[in-house]
């Protein structure tokens, strides 16, 4: 059966970059939206162009912000962008089964889950459970910035996104022997609620390690 062309790496990077472009600018061109496509993808299969990991945010539409439409993105949603087992599965059949070479993990300013664990709010039971994994992010941006509560939450965020990318390689095997193999990038993102613009971090400074599995 015929099936859509593979996007590389470098032409989903300069596609998800420029689809923000046009977001920022308002000239949006709104690719793929009509039912044309929506059946082309339903006779071919999909072939999305990047694999994403972020948060649930009604603020943070993907398709919008990137400029991108049906069967353009494998969407991996969850509140402040954590990566459990359940996120981890979804993440390796984006990469494995519909063949994306390049996955971001999209934090955002304003994030409710990194003001919660930052200020210590929302401590409901299954709250607090997300909380757990934001965690190591706090630490870290407290750590770096020797400062606390609300003053942090903005550094908290972009830690988060490589504390996320951390447990995404070093609990899957599918993912390290991707990267390996130079199938698959890993990348960090931020955008920001207000300006529209995502600021993109590229790989964790420890890419190689992780990939590598070295502790």
């Amino acid at each position: 059966m015929k099936s859509l062309p593979k996007v590389t790496q470098d032409q989903a990077f300069r596609i998800l970059q420029e689809g923000n472009a046009r977001f920022v600018e308002g000239k949006r061109v709104h690719p793929h939206e009509f039912l044309t496509h929506a059946r082309e993808t339903a006779e071919y299969g999909q072939r999305p162009i990047a694999t994403f990991l972020s948060c649930s945010d009604s603020r943070v539409p993907l398709e919008i912000i990137f400029d991108q439409s049906i069967g353009d993105l494998f969407s991996i949603r969850v509140v402040g962008n954590i990566c459990r087992d359940s996120q981890l599965g979804s993440i390796e059949f984006g990469v494995k089964y519909t063949e994306t070479s390049l996955c971001v993990v999209l934090g955002h300013t304003k994030c409710g889950a990194v003001t919660a664990a930052c200020t210590g709010q929302g401590l409901e039971e299954n709250i607090q459970a997300l909380m757990q994994s934001i965690h190591p992010a706090l630490e870290r941006a407290q750590a770096l910035t020797g400062k606390t509560g609300s003053e942090i939450i903005e550094v908290c965020c972009v830690e988060n996104v490589f504390v996320q990318i951390e447990t995404m390689f070093k609990k899957s095997e599918v993912l390290r022997e991707a990267a390996r193999q130079g199938e698959l990038s890993i990348i960090g993102a931020v955008y920001d609620i207000e300006t529209g613009l995502v600021t993109f971090l590229g790989p964790h400074p420890q890419n190689e390690r992780l990939i590598h599995g070295i502790e």
